[in-house]
């Protein structure tokens, strides 16, 4: 810099310097946090944490019909529809939604449930194509459930569900 004094050669190079440490900086943060959203995997949905999409199941014939053959079909099981209950499934306390709304062509179910409850409360998950039904005791904090359903896909004629948010 041709007839620069020291003082502005200075001042230009200290601007430049903490010009370039705040960029690093920048740049040393966009990493890290592109770093981490590539190497955390994906989030399960709110369906997974709940019921399972679909499962596979192996079944058997107690006894065949003279004449008949058994085979197992492979197409997994897909999720029909939940339950929820006061207490284990086994004691068929099955609970009825609150709340029931449809807007933007899906229906959404609400269950309320006293937290800390000494009944817990318990989500059970149904099958298409089978008997076996996944249950599971929802954490003793959970106050309230939202199904989400598509009333325009059907899963062995219930409505889709697409979605459980529990809290």
């Amino acid at each position: 810099m041709t007839g620069a004094t020291p003082e502005l050669l200075y001042s230009t190079l200290h601007s430049s310097s903490q010009r370039t440490r705040f960029r690093a900086k920048w740049i040393s943060a966009a990493l890290i946090l592109g770093s981490l959203f590539f190497a955390c995997p994906e989030p399960a949905s709110a369906q997974e944490t709940y019921c399972p999409e679909s499962i596979s199941v192996e079944q058997t014939v107690t006894k065949i019909p003279e004449g008949w053959t058994v085979r197992q079909d492979e197409a997994a099981s897909t999720l029909e529809g939940i339950t929820f209950y006061s207490g284990p499934p086994d004691e068929k306390a099955m609970l009825v939604y609150d709340k029931w709304t449809k807007r933007n062509g899906l229906a959404y179910g609400v269950w309320h449930f006293q937290s800390r409850s000494s009944h817990p409360t318990w989500l059970s998950c149904r099958y298409s194509f089978t008997r076996v039904v996944l249950a599971k005791q929802l954490p003793a904090e959970t106050s309230e459930c939202t199904v989400t359903y598509d009333p325009k896909v059907t899963v062995s004629g219930s409505p889709e569900i697409r979605k459980i948010d529990c809290h």
